[in-house]
Protein backbone atom coordinates (compact mmCIF):
# COMPACT_ATOMS: atom_id res chain seq x y z
CA UNK A 1 0.00 0.00 0.00
CA UNK A 2 1.59 3.53 -1.07
CA UNK A 3 1.11 7.01 1.33
CA UNK A 4 -1.17 7.89 -1.78
CA UNK A 5 -3.40 5.11 -0.87
CA UNK A 6 -4.71 7.51 2.48
CA UNK A 7 -6.64 10.48 2.14
CA UNK A 8 -5.65 13.39 5.24
CA UNK A 9 -8.43 13.44 7.77
CA UNK A 10 -10.33 16.13 8.41
CA UNK A 11 -10.03 18.55 10.98
CA UNK A 12 -12.68 20.21 12.51
CA UNK A 13 -12.77 23.88 11.89
CA UNK A 14 -9.83 24.12 9.44
CA UNK A 15 -9.52 23.86 5.62
CA UNK A 16 -9.87 20.68 4.30
CA UNK A 17 -5.61 19.13 3.83
CA UNK A 18 -4.39 18.05 0.45
CA UNK A 19 -2.91 14.82 -0.17
CA UNK A 20 0.95 15.26 -0.21
CA UNK A 21 2.22 14.03 -3.51
CA UNK A 22 4.94 11.21 -3.73
CA UNK A 23 7.28 14.40 -4.87
CA UNK A 24 6.87 15.91 -1.43
CA UNK A 25 7.49 12.77 0.50
CA UNK A 26 10.86 12.05 -0.85
CA UNK A 27 12.56 15.90 -2.71
CA UNK A 28 11.80 17.45 1.10
CA UNK A 29 14.97 18.73 2.56
CA UNK A 30 14.76 16.31 4.92
CA UNK A 31 14.82 13.02 2.66
CA UNK A 32 12.12 10.15 2.98
CA UNK A 33 9.17 11.06 5.64
CA UNK A 34 11.04 9.88 8.84
CA UNK A 35 7.38 8.41 10.08
CA UNK A 36 4.56 7.80 8.33
CA UNK A 37 2.29 8.55 11.13
CA UNK A 38 2.38 12.03 9.96
CA UNK A 39 0.36 11.28 7.01
CA UNK A 40 -3.15 10.86 8.28
CA UNK A 41 -2.94 14.02 10.27
CA UNK A 42 -3.33 15.81 6.84
CA UNK A 43 -0.67 17.85 8.07
CA UNK A 44 2.44 16.21 6.01
CA UNK A 45 3.18 19.88 3.36
CA UNK A 46 2.65 21.97 6.52
CA UNK A 47 5.40 19.42 8.54
CA UNK A 48 8.05 19.08 5.83
CA UNK A 49 7.79 23.26 5.15
CA UNK A 50 8.49 23.82 8.85
CA UNK A 51 11.27 21.26 8.67
CA UNK A 52 12.88 22.61 5.71
CA UNK A 53 12.89 25.74 7.44
CA UNK A 54 14.05 24.41 10.90
CA UNK A 55 11.11 24.96 12.67
CA UNK A 56 9.09 23.35 14.90
CA UNK A 57 6.18 21.82 13.02
CA UNK A 58 2.47 21.41 14.91
CA UNK A 59 0.62 18.41 14.50
CA UNK A 60 -2.52 17.25 16.14
CA UNK A 61 -2.27 13.78 18.51
CA UNK A 62 -4.29 11.30 18.03
CA UNK A 63 -5.07 11.13 14.28
CA UNK A 64 -1.76 9.11 13.04
CA UNK A 65 -0.32 8.60 16.87
CA UNK A 66 -0.50 9.14 20.46
CA UNK A 67 1.40 10.86 22.50
CA UNK A 68 2.17 9.76 26.00
CA UNK A 69 4.09 13.12 28.42
CA UNK A 70 6.69 11.69 30.94
CA UNK A 71 9.26 12.93 33.15
CA UNK A 72 12.33 13.86 31.33
CA UNK A 73 14.45 11.69 33.53
CA UNK A 74 12.50 9.02 33.51
CA UNK A 75 11.86 9.32 29.86
CA UNK A 76 15.58 9.15 29.42
CA UNK A 77 15.73 5.49 31.85
CA UNK A 78 12.61 4.12 30.30
CA UNK A 79 14.61 4.25 27.00
CA UNK A 80 17.43 2.69 27.94
CA UNK A 81 15.71 0.04 29.73
CA UNK A 82 13.58 -0.44 26.77
CA UNK A 83 16.76 -1.14 24.50
CA UNK A 84 18.19 -3.25 27.22
CA UNK A 85 15.09 -5.48 26.76
CA UNK A 86 15.80 -5.03 23.33
CA UNK A 87 12.01 -3.53 22.72
CA UNK A 88 11.22 -1.11 19.78
CA UNK A 89 11.90 2.28 20.63
CA UNK A 90 9.75 4.70 18.47
CA UNK A 91 10.75 8.31 18.67
CA UNK A 92 10.95 10.67 21.98
CA UNK A 93 11.18 14.66 22.27
CA UNK A 94 12.77 16.20 25.21
CA UNK A 95 10.96 19.44 25.54
CA UNK A 96 10.67 21.89 28.49
CA UNK A 97 7.40 20.00 29.99
CA UNK A 98 9.63 16.60 29.96
CA UNK A 99 9.27 14.06 27.66
CA UNK A 100 6.95 13.14 24.95
CA UNK A 101 6.61 9.07 23.45
CA UNK A 102 5.12 8.62 20.23
CA UNK A 103 3.12 5.75 20.26
CA UNK A 104 1.01 3.87 17.98
CA UNK A 105 -2.20 4.99 17.91
CA UNK A 106 -4.27 3.62 20.05
CA UNK A 107 -2.01 1.20 21.69
CA UNK A 108 -2.23 2.72 25.20
CA UNK A 109 -6.29 3.39 25.12
CA UNK A 110 -6.62 3.19 28.87
CA UNK A 111 -2.99 3.90 29.92
CA UNK A 112 -2.99 4.48 33.99
CA UNK A 113 0.86 5.22 35.24
CA UNK A 114 1.77 7.40 37.62
CA UNK A 115 3.83 10.71 36.33
CA UNK A 116 2.35 10.38 33.17
CA UNK A 117 -0.50 11.94 30.96
CA UNK A 118 -1.70 10.48 27.45
CA UNK A 119 -2.30 13.27 25.53
CA UNK A 120 -6.38 13.88 24.22
CA UNK A 121 -7.06 13.40 20.58
CA UNK A 122 -6.27 16.72 18.85
CA UNK A 123 -3.80 17.67 20.98
CA UNK A 124 -1.04 19.75 18.93
CA UNK A 125 2.27 18.32 19.45
CA UNK A 126 5.63 20.55 18.40
CA UNK A 127 7.68 18.05 16.21
CA UNK A 128 11.44 19.43 15.75
CA UNK A 129 13.13 18.82 12.82
CA UNK A 130 14.07 15.15 12.57
CA UNK A 131 17.89 15.92 12.37
CA UNK A 132 17.19 18.11 15.72
CA UNK A 133 18.70 15.83 18.16
CA UNK A 134 18.76 16.18 22.18
CA UNK A 135 21.19 18.06 23.28
CA UNK A 136 20.64 20.27 20.36
CA UNK A 137 17.32 21.91 20.74
CA UNK A 138 14.73 24.30 18.27
CA UNK A 139 12.40 26.41 20.69
CA UNK A 140 13.62 24.03 23.26
CA UNK A 141 12.60 20.83 21.91
CA UNK A 142 14.96 18.08 20.82
CA UNK A 143 14.38 13.91 19.81
CA UNK A 144 16.30 12.11 22.53
CA UNK A 145 15.24 9.31 20.17
CA UNK A 146 15.26 10.39 16.28
CA UNK A 147 12.35 9.06 14.09
CA UNK A 148 13.65 6.93 11.96
CA UNK A 149 14.09 7.32 8.28
CA UNK A 150 10.86 5.16 6.65
CA UNK A 151 9.55 4.37 3.10
CA UNK A 152 7.00 5.90 1.78
CA UNK A 153 4.95 2.59 1.50
CA UNK A 154 5.87 1.63 5.02
CA UNK A 155 3.61 0.14 7.38
CA UNK A 156 1.58 3.81 8.54
CA UNK A 157 3.00 3.00 12.72
CA UNK A 158 6.21 1.56 11.63
CA UNK A 159 9.17 2.53 13.87
CA UNK A 160 6.52 4.11 16.72
CA UNK A 161 6.73 2.51 20.35
CA UNK A 162 3.70 0.12 21.19
CA UNK A 163 1.64 1.19 24.06
CA UNK A 164 2.21 -2.35 25.50
CA UNK A 165 6.24 -2.29 25.15
CA UNK A 166 6.42 0.63 26.68
CA UNK A 167 4.78 0.48 30.31
CA UNK A 168 6.56 -2.29 32.17
CA UNK A 169 9.88 -0.11 31.74
CA UNK A 170 8.34 2.93 32.35
CA UNK A 171 6.87 2.06 35.48
CA UNK A 172 10.46 -0.10 36.57
CA UNK A 173 11.88 3.81 35.55
CA UNK A 174 9.13 5.50 37.80
CA UNK A 175 10.01 3.13 40.54
CA UNK A 176 13.47 3.88 40.34
CA UNK A 177 13.33 7.39 40.00
CA UNK A 178 10.78 7.10 43.62
CA UNK A 179 13.41 5.03 45.31
CA UNK A 180 16.22 7.76 44.32
CA UNK A 181 14.09 10.27 45.86
CA UNK A 182 13.17 8.61 48.90
CA UNK A 183 17.05 7.91 49.66
CA UNK A 184 17.88 11.63 48.78
CA UNK A 185 15.38 12.68 51.43
CA UNK A 186 16.92 10.59 53.78
CA UNK A 187 19.19 12.19 56.93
Amino acid sequence: MTVEAFAPVPVAGLPAPRPASREELTAAPIGPVPFNVLVPTGRLHQVLTAWGRGHLAEVPAGLGFDVLLTPGAVAEDTVRRMRAAGRRVGPVILGPSGAEFILERGSAPRWSAPRSILLRPGSLVLLPPPTVRHPATVASRGWLVPPSQQEADARLDAGVTPGAALMGPYLTAVQAAETAEMAARLP
